[in-house]
């Protein structure tokens, strides 16, 4: 006899969910290892096929009935190598491969694995916030394009039956309805319909073309900016703050110098003195991006060797930048060095800094952190992008660079990186009276032969090297910047400091042996018995790893 609760199961079995195709009856034995449903859970008690050997364990039919069936038809369970032909291979919710028994409906063609029977998606969804109606799960395999990201799929979309919009499930929980991104220096909001415009939508991140017909997010106040929605959302555009129902208060500007009189300022870098305007300046180094003034218009301590080109001395103190997705806050201090996230070098100029509880390493310098869009290079005619596209392969360089690569939209194989792309576009060297120009190709003033008149080793025209046109030169940008070149000469630390290498002897690196050839080295005491110039990263990480 089949106690009262088994005949309960067997009886919602036999009225609601056609298990197996025979009727099963009570098998009892002490352990069994062979239900068809779990794979090998032990029990005591289940129901076995006595024309097929069919076999369940009592409690997995009760965990299978449990869980409702999500299109109201009856499911029956299959084995993944028994499925007919027609049938899909892959659980309907979560598009993985089965590989165990999984429930089928025969009716709507669809598979559910026995771990999503009790994690299914809710049947309708109400959010009036992005939607005024409810939206209904629909379980047929289509393809469809989401209403609210414009992104083609065919995972279980929500429909709403009164005005015929399709949207992903997270979509619609998940989307937010008012952001800020680090491109766009006003809030942007989510809307389901863009409108067809003026003129064409160009996604604001991708700068791909934007469907008109869906879903983006664009700024009430330029009227002709749109994102796409995954692009808006992506880690390295938005800082995920929700912002609607916060009232946008128009946030103080920290003014970065104080205006004397026309041609004077007072830069909160350097109160003590005042900065005079000067046009003329060839001799100076600018203490923000550390790079020689060279004729730039600058501003010029009257009292001391501090000057900054006019550029840097009016950068903003915070900044919503390209490279982050929080705002960054401009920081002058440069009792140390920094690598800089984007570029990977050493600098200790002025530097923008996350201050929003982020890594320590999230530092840019001034260069990197100024690029803008469109960016526009002397070596190439059309205007570049930071189009979050990953692994390009650098066009000056040659190497290849998986973040921070700013891409043309025009020319498919064209992209620097941020290094080469902020490189100094003209330099001053010891072995030439000119300015040394970055360039790339050969030249006509090189005859096709390019030799490094510093290393005396061959120059690839591929990649960028700098050249005088006058002179015919042609000098590989490490043996001409080196590793040092955006770091202060003399510094503030004892150890180690930053020495300008124009001697009329150049010193012997205490790594590598050899003269060093960089314009800027560093000289430091590595351990009480050694101590001498270092003229590279790499002869400094040697003496590192050595002591």
């Amino acid at each position: 006899m089949l106690s009262a609760e088994s005949e309960t199961v067997m009886s919602r079995q036999n009225r609601l969910v056609p298990l197996h195709e025979h009727p099963l009856s009570i098998f009892t034995k002490e352990s069994i290892y062979s239900c068809d449903l779990c794979q090998g859970r032990n029990s005591i008690c289940a129901y076995q096929c006595t024309e097929c050997g069919y076999l369940l364990h009592e409690e997995c039919i009760r965990g299978f009935l449990n869980n409702p069936s999500p299109c109201g038809h009856s499911l029956k369970v299959s084995m993944p190598n028994k499925s007919p032909q027609y049938a899909n291979d892959r659980c309907h919710f979560s598009k993985s491969h089965l590989h165990s028994p999984f429930a089928r409906c025969t009716i709507c063609n669809i598979n559910i694995s026995m771990l999503r029977m009790g994690n299914q998606p809710p049947p309708t969804i109400y959010q009036p916030k992005h939607h005024e109606h409810t939206l209904t799960l629909l379980l047929r395999l289509v393809t469809f394009t989401c209403n609210a990201c414009g992104v083609e799929g065919d995972r279980n979309p929500y429909v709403c039956l009164q005005c015929n919009v399709m949207v992903h499930k997270d979509c619609i929980e998940d989307l937010p309805r008012v952001i800020c991104i680090n491109r766009h220096d006003h809030r942007i909001s989510h809307t389901f319909h863009l409108g067809q415009g003026e003129g064409e939508w160009e996604c604001g991140v991708c700068r791909k073309r934007i469907d008109w017909v869906y879903g983006a997010f664009k700024c009430s106040r330029c009227p002709s900016y749109a994102v796409h929605s995954r692009c808006a959302t992506r880690k390295e555009v938005w800082d995920f703050i929700e912002l609607e129902g916060v009232p946008e208060e128009e946030e103080e500007v920290e003014e970065p110098y104080r205006v004397i009189n026309e041609k004077e300022i007072v830069h909160f870098s350097h109160e003590e003195h005042v900065l005079r305007l000067d046009e003329n300046n060839v001799n100076l180094r600018c203490q923000g991006c550390v790079l020689p003034i060279n004729g730039d218009p600058c501003y010029k301590c009257v009292e001391c060797d501090f000057g900054l080109h006019k550029a840097c001395a009016s950068l903003p103190r915070k900044k919503r930048r390209l490279l982050h997705n929080h705002k960054l806050v401009l920081q002058v201090d440069d009792s140390s060095g920094f690598w800089c996230k984007a570029c990977r070098t050493i600098s200790n100029g002025f530097r923008y800094k996350c201050v929003d509880d982020c890594d320590d390493d999230v530092v840019y310098d001034v260069r990197c952190s100024s690029a803008s869009e469109p960016f526009q290079h002397d070596l190439h005619p059309h205007p570049l992008y930071w189009t979050l596209e990953r692994s390009k392969r650098c066009q000056a360089c040659n190497v290849e660079t998986k973040d921070n690569i700013l891409s043309c939209t025009v020319c498919d194989d064209y992209a620097l990186c941020m290094g080469c792309a902020t490189l100094p576009r003209k330099v001053k060297h010891r072995c030439d009276d000119h300015f040394l120009s970055l360039c790339q190709g050969v030249g006509n003033a090189s005859g096709g032969n390019l030799w490094c008149d510093i290393c005396e080793t061959k120059t690839d025209p591929n990649v960028c090297y700098y050249t005088c046109e006058a002179c015919g030169l042609s000098l590989h940008l490490k043996c001409v910047l080196g590793d040092f070149y955006y770091m202060k000469v003399g510094g503030t630390e004892p150890n180690p400091v930053i020495f300008a290498n124009n001697g009329v002897t150049r010193p012997f690196c205490i790594a590598c042996e050899a003269r060093c050839k960089f314009p800027v080295i560093l000289w430091a005491a590595i351990s009480d018995l050694s101590a001498g110039y270092i003229c590279s990263s790499d002869c400094a990480y040697r003496l590192e790893d050595k002591y």
